[in-house]
């Protein structure tokens, strides 16, 4: 199994594990490592990839695309929806410049092999 995913950088503070759940994307706080999360679910990571810096270029052109297209994505979505946009996204691309959170590309295997069709 290959995914990919956004997660609070390892080692946070409190504090910092607090703002990551507050302007991060929605769920991205968990309690355990996706490590850990993938082991209880019979699986072992094999591989673990930070794509951080494409995932911020990305951000940084949905968010500069969003502001050049204001006008017609405000008419179509309302303006108040649009502004809540770009300030979750602004937040968000602040988390991960300040390197709180991350993208993470896991490559797992299901522990023990063995055939995972239904």
């Amino acid at each position: 199994m290959l995914f990919t995913t956004i997660e609070p950088a390892p080692g946070l503070s409190p504090p910092e594990r607090r703002r990551v759940a507050h302007d991060g994307p929605s769920a991205v706080v968990v309690r355990t490592s996706y490590p850990g999360l993938l082991r209880s679910a019979g699986f072992t990571a094999s591989e673990h990839r930070d794509v951080t810096e494409a995932y911020r270029t990305t951000q940084q052109a949905w968010l500069d695309a969003m502001r050049r297209r204001a006008p017609a994505i405000g008419a179509a979505m309302g303006a108040d929806a649009l502004q809540q946009r770009l300030a979750d996204r602004t937040r968000a691309l602040a988390c991960v410049d300040d390197g709180l959170l991350r993208r993470s590309r896991y490559v797992a295997e299901r522990s023990g092999g063995g055939d995972l069709s239904p």
